[in-house]
């Protein structure tokens, strides 16, 4: 009987893994970086997301009462680089650097978009060929959004004076919880291969944080750190996924 029961189990148990791409909308994607204005470190709501990459866990439970229906829990990992605007405008921020004949060394790093959505809702299944499904979806849950941290370094000697310097500026972001939801569709085939497609829609997360401000001067150190707050951005993303179920 226990395993009978095990089966049972696992015969309504669908697990599977997911890897897609990210395809940010609206403000998210947006940026206006000429002037050096993003949502990481200015007053403005776009956030210069580019395209990225994801991977997550699918749960589904079979309920036999409602035939094609099941309640799914999933857990994904969404992983944004900045859009060329804002890559373009990091090479000038380099070129300028270059272009100063006092620097010894010297970096910029622009902040990556991590979100992390754990959701449950309902998947509805129809069995549209032999060994072919449809299928449509809808989950409600949490994110939580985190950015990496921002950073400028420089260092060198002031020839007139011959002494050595560094400046060091780095901003790091606060991680948010958020509300969310997605929907999606998508097609499987003979329950072992699926090709989905979804909209998430991640909610506000406000950017703010620490700024930290660190200067060497021919030995001696000067630094201060003061909290930072601009506005909140809205993550949205088109997704299109593969999956494998076990």
């Amino acid at each position: 009987m226990a395993i009978l029961g095990i089966n049972s189990v696992r015969a309504q148990l669908d697990v599977s893994f997911h890897l897609g791409m990210l395809f940010p909308r609206g403000d998210f994607a947006a940026s206006r970086i000429d002037d050096g204005i993003i949502a990481w470190n200015s007053e403005t709501e776009r956030a210069g997301a580019g395209r990225g990459f994801s991977a997550g866990l699918n749960f589904r439970y079979n309920d036999y009462y409602a035939e094609g229906w099941g309640i799914i829990a999933t857990a994904d990992l969404f992983f944004n680089t900045p859009n060329s605007d804002v890559e373009d405008w990091e090479n000038d921020v380099i070129f300028e650097l270059e272009e100063q004949e006092e620097l010894t060394d010297f970096g910029v790093t622009v902040p990556r978009y991590i979100n992390i959505p754990i959701m449950m809702g309902l998947n509805y299944q129809h069995c549209y060929a032999d060994n072919i499904k449809i299928w449509g979806e809808a989950e409600i849950g949490v994110n939580i959004g985190a950015l990496t941290n921002f950073k400028l370094f420089r260092s060198g000697e002031y020839y007139y004076d011959s002494y050595d310097y560094e400046y060091t500026t780095i901003y790091s972001y606060t991680p948010n919880a958020s509300f969310a939801f997605q929907f999606g569709a998508g097609v499987m085939t003979h329950d072992r291969y699926s090709l989905g497609v979804h909209f998430y829609s991640l909610g506000s997360q406000k950017i703010k944080g620490k700024h930290l401000e660190e200067h060497f001067f021919n030995g001696e150190h000067y630094s201060y750190k003061e909290d930072f707050s601009f506005k909140s951005i809205n993550p949205k993303l088109l997704t299109i996924s593969l999956g494998y179920h076990f």
